[in-house]
């Protein structure tokens, strides 16, 4: 028995889709390598404050030069916080190019199999299996095509959930402290920071110490906000498919493929 769809044979379609999907993972993990190397530098207070962040978002390294400890606590906070920032930014830049142009290869990726290849599909089968497939009789069909309603209808909650749950993840906020509590880091869900507060008696320790008490403040903002939004992801995975069991592994997978689009979204 051979099925058909118009443009050409299930085997001819069939080794399209391989080629190309192939030639898209190989575009994507030189993408994924390419964004493990990206750095982005970053600098304030004249140059005497400078980070590094790497393609995820991360910020790598702080280094602060004895003379800006002159400057007083208040104005010592946004200084780092612009290079961080700016460092930040520059590797995002630096990503979105990767991205845009692995989705440009993505966008050649013919879509054969949307909703109406699948029912065309579908229909056709069944219409064969009537004809003399006396093995699948017009109640399992009924079963197909009530699974395929399901899927569809669940496709449209996880959208509809995705455009509610981007927003409520936009809201969220990572919070990080060091310095026994003197140095507090406030990032978004993503990882961008958005506040460095050093209080006046973090400035008595030395310049190096600081800028190691600032990278730690900073990392545990970063980790709090993911920690935040996975928790988020597997609430709603689990209100999304009651019944069922989501570990960490099926979290990491949503959370990295569909919420993180190369790690770091805007």
């Amino acid at each position: 028995m051979s099925l058909s769809f118009p443009g050409g044979s299930d085997l001819e379609l069939l080794e399209q889709m391989i080629r190309q999907a192939e030639d898209v993972m190989r575009g994507l993990a030189d993408v994924q390598a390419g964004i493990r190397q990206v750095t982005g530098e970053g600098e304030g207070a004249d140059g005497l404050v400078r980070a590094r962040a790497d393609g995820r978002g991360e910020v790598t390294s702080v280094t602060l030069d004895p003379r800006v400890m002159r400057l007083d606590a208040a104005a010592l906070s946004a200084e780092v916080t612009k290079a961080i920032r700016a460092a930040q930014d520059a590797a995002k830049e630096r990503t979105d190019q990767l991205v845009a142009a692995a989705q440009s290869r993505v966008s050649g990726l013919a879509a054969p199999l949307d909703e109406t290849f699948v029912r065309y599909r579908f229909d056709q089968l069944a219409q064969e299996l009537d004809a003399g497939a006396d093995a699948f009789g017009p109640r399992s069909i009924d079963q197909h095509s009530g699974d395929l309603d399901q899927d569809a209808e669940r496709a449209a909650q996880i959208e509809a959930w995705l455009e509610d749950g981007q927003r409520e993840i936009e809201a969220v906020t990572g919070h990080g402290r060091a310095a026994d509590g003197r140095i507090k880091v406030v990032t978004t869900a993503y990882g961008q920071v958005r506040e460095v507060v050093i209080e006046p008696r973090a400035m008595r320790l030395p310049s190096r110490t600081l800028a190691e008490e600032l990278l730690l403040a900073l990392r545990r903002a970063q980790q709090d906000a993911e920690r935040q939004t996975r928790r988020m992801v597997g609430d709603a995975l689990r209100e999304l498919a009651p019944g069922e069991s989501f570990g960490p592994d099926a979290v990491d997978e949503w959370f990295g493929g569909v919420l993180k689009p190369f790690e770091r979204p805007e």
